[in-house]
């Protein structure tokens, strides 16, 4: 029987998996989700009551040479700390606060090697020389939907509704957006909902990807942004009024995983 952190572990690991092209070359030769749940485990708290808690603040040591390879990588920890979040939530393991991810430098590191470790309380990993990966820290425990409402992309004068935490878009026919054109790469980008936010990474496509003509690895997105994957144009847009009817549908649109449907 798989305990709750076997869940977790699982959890992070199918997501780094699906992620690896996001994380910083020298964690994909590491085992991410393994450190991350080995941290966890050593800061478990259990109540009288039975409750198990685990601290949510947690620290990345890397050698000071890493930090710049790192440091804009920060939406990617972002999600990565949601996604702990949402793994530790299934496996019936609680938060007193959103969790948090920063990146600290140690030393006496080799230059690929990493080490995460844990606490409860905020004061304990900050550091002067410190790089916060992700936002500042929300007052208290939060549940929020990630995804922003309403969310929409315009291809060929088509319109998508986006309604999914991870979108995948590019020439294969197994990604969320299928866009037939030579131009664009077999995995071109990546759209994922953070904090109420769509952010796109480019996932090291061939002719690469802009937003308001601006290269990008990855951006988070604004109503009306411009974005060419290789030349092939996507306008992104958010409509929270006009376009939600009394089914919370997004009338007119065509489905997502069906991009050559005719809108009506």
């Amino acid at each position: 029987m798989k305990t709750p952190l076997d869940i977790i572990e699982n959890r992070l690991k199918t997501f780094i998996e699906a992620s690896a092209q996001l994380l910083p070359e020298s964690l994909r030769r590491q085992s991410l989700a393994e450190l991350l749940v080995t941290a966890m485990r050593a800061s478990l708290e259990v109540s009288e009551s039975g409750e198990i808690s685990a601290p949510p603040f947690y620290t990345i040591f890397v050698h000071p040479d890493s930090l710049a390879h790192w440091a804009g990588k920060s939406e990617v920890f972002a999600i990565l700390a949601e996604e702990l979040d949402a793994a530790a939530a299934e496996s019936g393991i609680t938060f007193t606060h959103t969790p948090v991810i920063r990146i600290l430098p140690d030393a006496q590191l080799y230059a690929d090697a990493a080490r995460i470790e844990s606490s409860y309380f905020q004061d304990r990993i900050s550091h002067t020389s410190a790089i916060p990966v992700t936002s500042d820290l929300p007052p208290a425990r939060e549940t929020i939907d990630p995804r922003p409402q309403n969310a929409f992309l315009i291809i060929d004068n088509q319109t998508i509704p986006l309604r999914d935490a991870v979108i995948n878009i590019g020439r294969r026919l197994d990604n969320h957006i299928i866009i037939e054109d030579p131009r664009v790469s077999r995995s071109h980008a990546q759209l994922r909902a953070v904090r109420g936010h769509y952010v796109i990474f480019d996932l090291n496509s061939t002719g690469g990807t802009t937003v308001n003509n601006q290269r990008i690895d990855q951006q988070t997105l604004k109503p009306g942004d411009v974005i060419s994957l290789a030349g092939v144009p996507l306008i992104y847009g958010e409509d929270r009024d006009s376009l939600v009817d009394d089914t919370g549908e997004l009338p007119g649109l065509i489905d997502p995983h069906n991009p050559k449907q005719e809108s009506t």
